[in-house]
């Protein structure tokens, strides 16, 4: 059955959720926290690490829940709603901090690390169930890769849309802050307002979707600990999802780092202000549609593998030429709209591969719980998208731990007192562009080994079929 455009759109609609908690994780949370709370890098890191853990626990486990669950919404629904409030409140409160409040570095800690916590929690409930209903509208190979590409559009138009809200409504520059990120008052608005975007996204997708909500039924098997962790075993024995989680995690920590930093270098090495910094937001825009409207196309006629290479590649070899470029005095001056149009080709190509990748990923991820439930006789589309809600965080988590040690580490100042020398902000461009570059090498590996292609998959659906 081909899915319709209204029903990609009310499914898609819910990445916005975790498109705006990914963009301010990634691109805001560790420079609010050590460029204008004052908390160090190290200790930042270390609230994101312990965070991390916890996910590494919650995640399958609501994998395996919502796979089990027995309700007359479904097994999906139910939980979009549990997510909301510990989502939404949870955010806001990790940007409600106070610089005049003048907290102690254990106490900015301990805040820092149960608000990242319960936020993170928050979006477990629902973006697990919400990643594996993707995977059961459609079991078409092709028509998979369409509903993910609508979603990872969603939740880049997600993030996009906070980053511009961000730049050009509450960190405005002004003659006392320039960039405006570095003023601690508008931070608290800017919380408040994706709390409420998040909330609004979740309510939509719940209420758009609810057709979808006996797609498919759990399985009606008790709930105990030794089974959750009994089906975490049998999906980990598969080695298409072994290919695919330990890619997917080391992009998650290579691209992670390069984004994290990412405001550091527009403010300290490019020297953008906040209205060029906000421009750029139009060319991310542009390829992830780009993407979105490639990608379904590509793969009528490419393996999703060969497609994910190339990305992989690309992604990993364009962002450091412009850094090169400019350390060797080839591009504009720092600071200028010049500058600002030089770099713009190869942020659109680079952010175009990123996407093209994510939206391969998504749709792969569905062909490999195909290929686990062949082999445990039991759907495990929960457990299967878990891992990949889970590396989602771990690419805004591993991200700013790696990257808030990479500060530490080449003595990076932090409050908005102290500026950095040239030679910490070389460093800095340094670990953000070529290091990345070379961290990439290794999905690239891992994934040339990945094998189900479309002859394979309607293999294994024939199989399930036939049961």
């Amino acid at each position: 059955m081909s899915i319709q455009s209204k029903e990609k759109f009310f499914y898609a609609s819910g990445a916005v959720a975790n498109g705006v908690k990914g963009d301010a994780f990634t691109f805001f949370l560790l420079f609010f926290y050590s460029n204008v709370i004052g908390l160090t890098p190290g200790l930042a890191s270390l609230a994101i690490f312990i965070a991390l853990m916890v996910d590494a626990v919650t995640d399958p486990i609501m994998g395996v829940i919502s796979d089990r669950t027995i309700h007359r919404l479904g097994r999906r629904h139910p939980y979009f709603l549990l997510g909301i409030f510990p989502m939404g409140l949870s955010y806001f409160m990790l940007f409600s901090i106070q610089v005049s409040w003048d907290l102690s570095q254990q106490q900015l800690f301990f805040w820092m690390l149960t608000f990242t916590i319960l936020t993170r929690l928050g979006m477990t409930i629902f973006d697990v169930p919400h990643r594996s209903l993707g995977s059961e509208m459609s079991r078409s190979y092709t028509e998979r890769t369409s509903i993910f590409a609508a979603r990872e559009m969603f939740g880049w138009a997600g993030g996009l849309f906070n980053a511009f809200l961000a730049y050009t409504v509450f960190f405005k520059d002004t003659p006392e802050y320039i960039p405006g990120t570095q003023n601690p008052e508008p931070w608290i608005y800017y919380g408040m307002t994706g709390a409420t975007l998040m909330s609004i996204s979740v309510l939509v997708t719940y209420f758009g979707t609810l057709q979808y909500r006996n797609i498919s039924s759990g399985n009606q098997i008790s709930f105990n600990l030794k089974l959750i962790f009994s089906q975490i075993f049998t999906a980990l024995k598969n080695r298409s999802f072994l290919i695919f989680f330990f890619g997917y995690l080391f992009i998650a920590v290579s691209w992670g780092l390069n984004s994290s930093l990412q405001i550091y270098m527009n403010t300290y090495f490019w020297e953008f202000k906040s209205i060029m910094i906000a421009s750029f937001l139009g060319i991310y825009a542009m390829s992830t549609f780009t993407a979105f409207l490639l990608i379904p196309r590509l793969v009528l006629y490419l393996e999703k593998r060969s497609i994910l290479l190339f990305s992989i590649v690309f992604a990993a070899l364009i962002p450091p030429i412009p850094i090169i470029l400019y350390l060797n005095d080839i591009l504009p001056d720092s600071g200028s709209w010049n500058l600002f149009f030089a770099l713009a080709p190869f942020i659109y190509i680079g952010n175009t591969c990123l996407s093209s990748s994510a939206i391969v990923r998504e749709s792969m991820l569905g062909d490999i719980s195909d290929e686990v439930e062949l082999e445990s006789k039991i759907g495990q589309q929960g457990l299967m998208f878990a891992s990949s809600s889970l590396i989602g965080k771990l690419n805004t988590g591993l991200g700013i731990l790696v990257a808030g040690l990479a500060l530490e580490f080449i003595g990076f100042p932090r409050g908005s007192e102290v500026l950095p020398n040239a030679d910490q902000i070389f460093s800095l461009a340094m670990v953000q562009g070529p290091f990345v570059a070379v961290l990439m090498i290794i999905p690239l590996g891992i994934f040339s080994l990945y094998n189900i292609d479309r002859q394979k998959h309607n293999a294994i659906l024939s199989q399930l079929d036939a049961r």
